[in-house]
């Protein structure tokens, strides 16, 4: 289904019947499989290279799609088919540092909540600002993340950067003009709320650290080398509560030279195994590491 069909066939419905909907499509392999790119992370002694999609989780195909967004549940239960990851904050503010495509965001007034017309209608913004430029991507929309500040029923927001000043938060208040980004760390909405603003990026579960693999998970609650993902210490919590689990295996990864921070053609959400499980016994034995 196309991305413009899926607006059509569920714009009178119900969020839940979107969502519904999406998660089907990602089982089925009707998201788009944008390319994935490498971005660099250091902490001044240790180095790890992480694998993130170039695009956020979209429905439809790559010439006529719909960047959705999804409550946490939703994203994490995709999410879990293969193992993937949401972001952290800091992982989100490397993301966007590192793209070859930074856009301006895009508001909307009156933002109508969860209403997939005006999904499109940010969509259609989104892609005449990009204006066919492709590798990674950044700017577009505001993360769900990772956070210590999560809290039972609530989803944890942050981030949707301008193409400059090159920080990771001002410290401004929100709706401050100068505000960097636009959307700080925020904890105040319900599990069930989203608007156009919301964007869903995956990570791969697999990372380098120093040369050598380690589950990305791990490097997120080490009790060292959280410094290179997180601004927060230890993450607590690395999955949003979702009805499934992610598999006890993830599938291979080449990952490109380090520093080659540009989109890869190679392991896209097909080929990391969205309807199927990969047999790869690598995540089996870094889990017993």
């Amino acid at each position: 289904m196309k991305g413009s069909e899926f607006v059509s066939a569920f714009a009178s419905k119900g969020y839940a019947a979107w969502e519904a909907a999406a998660f089907e499509a990602a089982k089925s392999g009707g998201v788009v499989e944008w390319p994935w790119a490498e971005i660099t992370l250091s902490d001044g002694t240790n180095t790890c290279i992480v694998r993130v999609q170039s695009d956020d989780f979209a429905v439809g195909t790559p010439d006529d799609f719909l960047r959705m967004p999804l409550t946490p549940g939703r994203a994490q239960q995709i999410a879990n088919l293969t193992g993937l990851l949401l972001p952290t904050a800091l992982l989100t503010y490397r993301t966007w540092q590192q793209a070859q495509v930074k856009l301006n965001p895009v508001a909307m007034v009156p933002n109508k909540g969860a209403n997939l017309v005006q999904f499109q209608a940010h969509n259609a913004a989104i892609e005449a600002q990009r204006a066919g430029r492709t590798g990674l991507i950044a700017g577009d929309k505001k993360s769900v993340v990772l956070s210590n500040i999560y809290r039972k029923g609530y989803v944890v927001i942050f981030g949707w950067y301008r193409p400059a000043p090159d920080v990771f938060d001002n410290g401004k208040k929100m709706g401050d003009p100068e505000r960097q980004p636009l959307q700080p760390l925020s904890n105040v909405h319900g599990e069930s709320y989203w608007d156009y603003s919301h964007g869903i990026r995956f990570y791969h579960p697999i990372c380098t650290v120093n040369g050598e693999e380690m589950l990305l998970e791990d490097v997120m609650q080490h009790p060292v080398l959280w410094r290179l993902v997180s601004h927060e210490g230890p993450i607590k919590m690395v999955r949003y509560p979702a009805p499934n689990s992610p598999p006890p295996r993830a599938p291979s990864v080449v990952f490109t030279p380090a520093g080659a921070h540009v989109a890869t053609p190679a392991n896209s959400l097909a080929d990391l195994g969205l309807g199927r499980v990969a047999e790869d016994s690598r995540i089996a034995s870094l889990t017993r590491k």
